[in-house]
């Protein structure tokens, strides 16, 4: 009997210490949604998929990474793609339902567009890429007196013009005749855009020279925080640094990219 009585008071006890049930349930933190991530699919160097509806499926690519590494620094996974087919136009739409673009979104210096737009994400630099031969150029000074060429459409004939080469620039149709004026020697240098590099040179590195930097062009690709979506800019900047410091950005680029354009130097 005595021994029957001090197992129940030493149940009691326990009980007491524990909270009760409903306590416990409240105390539990609520798990974020989601997140719903608009792509705009218009490189498909940087994002591909297959549009279903408004769903993108089979998702891939260098910016589709970007937003699950992102996501998984705020906490909460990628519920779903959707399309975002004209980004300028759609960015400011009351009834999206997305809470992040990466959608090709220039980031700009002006005051409007950072109060929504990250720090950018991937550099929007253009690269320079040299024959085999030609000595190192060490600033954009050393490229005025080259022959230059670009890819008719491309950042790289805008940055031409900033260049002021003292011969007439090449402009060529596509990524092959560009490659064919570098190995003929027929220009010096090739002026592409920094994401693109990697995938040009890859494979032909014997018949081209290095390449030799960047020049600045643009403040780069940026997010796009949907006002209302509950998520803050400095936040997401938070984010993107630590992948930025971690390597994350640079492995992902290297792996979709075949090269990180950040780790160019900038020739100025």
């Amino acid at each position: 009997m005595r021994r029957e009585l001090v197992l129940t008071l030493a149940a009691i006890a326990v009980a007491g210490l524990a909270p009760p049930a409903s306590a416990e349930t409240g105390n539990a933190p609520a798990r974020p949604a989601p997140l719903v991530v608009a792509l705009g699919l218009a490189e498909p160097g940087l994002q591909a998929g297959v549009v279903r509806g408004r769903e993108v499926i089979l998702a891939r690519g260098f910016e589709v990474e970007v937003a699950r590494a992102l996501a998984r620094r705020l906490g909460t996974p990628v519920g779903r793609f959707v399309y975002l087919p004209a980004a300028s136009r759609l960015l400011a739409s009351g009834s999206a339902t997305w809470q992040l673009a990466l959608a090709g979104i220039e980031r700009r210096s002006d005051a409007s567009a950072a109060s929504r737009l990250s720090a950018p994400y991937l550099t929007t630099d253009v690269a320079v890429v040299t024959r085999r031969g030609l000595t190192r150029p060490r600033g954009v000074a050393d490229l005025r007196a080259r022959v230059v060429c670009a890819r008719r459409g491309s950042t790289g004939v805008t940055a031409i013009a900033s260049l002021r080469p003292r011969t007439s620039p090449l402009l060529v149709a596509g990524t092959e005749r560009l490659r064919e004026l570098l190995r003929t020697g027929a220009c010096d240098v090739a002026l592409v855009p920094a994401f693109e590099v990697g995938r040009i040179v890859a494979g032909h590195r014997a018949l081209l020279g290095p390449v030799a930097g960047r020049i600045r062009h643009g403040e780069g690709l940026a997010v796009h925080v949907r006002a209302g979506s509950g998520i803050e800019v400095a936040t997401v900047n938070r984010a993107l640094a630590r992948l930025r410091r971690d390597g994350t950005l640079g492995r992902l680029a290297r792996t979709w990219l075949r090269l990180d354009p950040a780790a160019l130097p900038r020739l100025r």
